[in-house]
């Protein structure tokens, strides 16, 4: 298998890694488009230096690791070429970008996932099927938190530097932490208003919203809280989850989920590899390396990825950036 690399930063290299592992005989081409040419880190890889240089070596498979606002460019060319895809989230970063996917996904698409790979996280699975067995009774209201120092994303690098900080670059807590919104859409369905807040609010030194506070409705509830930050000294992403007959709890850096009653507290026993998110990229990658061999289509196509995307964009519109 050729697969071309669209970004080899710190997420493309987790990528590659995987792929190495899952895929022993892969070679990898890495697209440096503008860049130096980095030596090729195993037996067989090659540099492009342009997508037409690299499109020519008809490639098996595309990874998108791109920051978020260049996505666009590569998602069409793996789509005219009918080129399998792994895109990173968010697929796309704005209403132009949206509108010209759509132009194209008319057609048939090459089999592809989009990178909202929380959705793989057992743990996670294991709330939503709690949700789908009724569990909590009929739900009215839900809370979907996290946040972490940016510095700390990427120890080592200067945090300035990244797309992260850069709002032309696709950069911002509501793409960044767009991991939320899906979550919200995926465990409660979609919503039909948004409104939202957003603020740059703390010292760091970057160009975009650094604070954002969601809510989500629709008609006969339940309502939803998103609130996302790049400033929390202690990382946090825990949500809840209100129904009329218990709440659920999940809590990814505490490593539980609860069943809350009148009566009880019930935490499920689950062990910390149902909490790896690290393993939740390979499960993504092993999905889509399965649709690839059976012709199919994966469980998060590019119309999962744009339900987020078209709230994140809401949000952004209703609190006027």
């Amino acid at each position: 298998m050729r697969v071309l690399m669209v970004g080899t930063g710190s997420i493309g290299r987790r990528h590659m890694a995987n792929l190495r592992t899952l895929v022993p005989a892969a070679r990898f081409d890495l697209l440096r488009e503008g860049r130096g040419a980095p030596p090729a880190d195993g037996v067989g890889d090659t540099v492009s230096a342009s997508l037409e240089e690299a499109l020519s070596k008809a490639p098996d498979l595309m990874v998108i690791a791109t920051p978020n606002a260049l996505h666009l460019r590569y998602l069409l060319a793996a789509i005219d070429r009918q080129i399998p895809f792994y895109a990173e989230k968010p697929v796309v970063t704005t209403r132009g970008d949206v509108e010209a996917l759509k132009g194209r996904m008319g057609g048939r698409l090459p089999p592809h996932i989009v990178g909202c790979n929380l959705r793989f996280l057992p743990s996670l699975l294991r709330l939503a099927a709690l949700l789908h067995d009724g569990v909590a009774g009929r739900i009215v209201r839900a809370r979907f938190e996290a946040g972490q120092w940016l510095p700390d994303w990427r120890p080592g690098r200067d945090y300035r530097a990244g797309y992260s900080a850069s709002a032309s670059l696709g950069g911002g807590v509501l793409a960044d932490l767009v991991h939320e919104i899906d979550a919200a859409l995926w465990l409660l369905g979609d919503f039909n208003e948004v409104k939202a807040i957003t603020a740059r609010a703390s010292s760091l030194e970057i160009d975009c919203e650094d604070v954002a506070c969601l809510l989500l409705g629709r008609a006969q509830g339940p309502i939803a809280a998103i609130e996302i930050d790049y400033v929390s000294r202690t990382p946090v992403r825990r949500y809840v989850v209100v129904g009329d007959q218990a709440t659920l709890e999940w809590d990814l850096h505490a490593r539980s989920l609860q069943v809350r009653r009148p009566e009880s507290i019930d935490s499920l026993p689950l062990d910390d590899a149902a909490f790896d998110v690290a393993a939740t990229y390979r499960s993504a990658m092993t999905e889509l390396l399965s649709a690839i061999a059976e012709g199919r289509q994966t469980s998060q196509p590019l119309s999962e990825g744009l339900r987020s995307v078209e709230v994140m964009l809401g949000a952004r519109a209703g609190a006027g950036r």
